[in-house]
Order: structure tokens, then sequence, then C-alpha cells
């Protein structure tokens, strides 16, 4: 299970850097989704503090582990999930800006991966896992590659959010024409 917690940490906390960088496409998404007080949290500031929120609840996750740094992801991937869906009912197909950019559609995986990895924080509020280190020094060559699979699965999370969507429209598109 510290695998999947881990890779739930480093997708929250990839997203959350993107939001930090570059906030105006998640300020866009949550505009269009009409979602209440979007005025005031789509502020490009405000947009910031939260992707930065999402990078320290990841490191505190990686880090230091615990039921505490669990909840807190859970927590953060409760909104996620809670504003895909908002934003597929109100904008489907509208950019999501999750991860600062401006070409990631809003679709139905955004909401699978979302409600999976909430799932793995609230396990992990009743099952506390170790961060990366505790790991590291008592596993050896074992937790370095729980490690670099977690990484994987969250690039895998990543792609499986942004690029197999656009493969699909890719796919149908040429299915259509032939």
């Amino acid at each position: 299970m510290v695998g999947l917690l881990w890779a739930a940490a480093m997708l929250l906390g990839f997203a959350g850097v993107g939001k930090t960088l570059r906030p105006l496409a998640s300020a866009v998404a949550l505009r269009a989704a009409s979602i209440p007080g979007s005025s005031v949290l789509a502020s490009l500031p405000i947009v910031r503090v939260g992707g930065l929120l999402e990078v320290i609840v990841a490191a505190s996750v990686l880090l230091w582990g615990g039921s505490v740094a669990a909840a807190l992801l859970s927590a953060s991937y409760l909104l996620l999930t809670l504003t895909a869906w908002r934003m597929l009912v109100v904008t489907p197909g509208n950019d999501c800006g999750c991860f600062g950019s401006s070409t990631e559609p809003i679709n139905q995986l955004h909401l699978v991966v979302n409600s999976g990895y909430l799932l793995v924080g609230a396990a992990a509020v009743y099952w506390p896992q170790p961060g990366v280190l505790t790991q590291l020094t008592t596993q050896g060559a074992e937790g370095v590659a729980v490690v670099v699979l977690a990484g994987v699965l969250a690039w895998l999370s990543y792609l499986l959010m942004t690029e197999l969507p656009a493969l699909l429209a890719l796919r149908a598109k040429v299915a259509a024409s032939k």
C-alpha cells in the first residue's frame, strides 16, 4: 500500500508545482465550472497558494508519512474529485488546468484517478504508512524499488488523465475518417 500512497503524493505534488508556477489554466477552469466562490478561488494568488498547499501535503506524505499526512492527502483528493465531478457536469471536455496547462480536457478518468487516490489516502489514515526516508533506511534496495515503482505509477496516472484521452480522441477521428 505504501507505493500507492507515494504515487498519490507524487501526482499531487506534480500538480501542485504546475498550479504554483502556471496558475492561469486552473483559474480559468474554476471560473468555467462555476464553482461556488470561484470569483475568489480562481484568483491567481489563491490558485498559487492552493498549488503550494498540494506540494506541502505531498511532501509531508513522502517525507514523514503517518495518519495526519494521509488524512491531508485524502482531503486533497476529495476536493479534486468533487471539482472534477463539477467540471464534468458543468463544462464537459473543458480544460481542467490540473497540472498548470490548458491542454488537459476534463474526462471521466480524472474521477477514476482522483477517487482511487482518495481511497488510498483514507486507507492510510487507518493503516499509517512510513515516509520514503524511513522505508529506504529500513528496507534498503527493496525500498528503492518501491520508490521507483511509485514514481512510475504516478507518471502512468498522469498519462491516464492527460494523454490517454487525447490518444482516444485521435483514434476516434481516424476511425471516423475511414
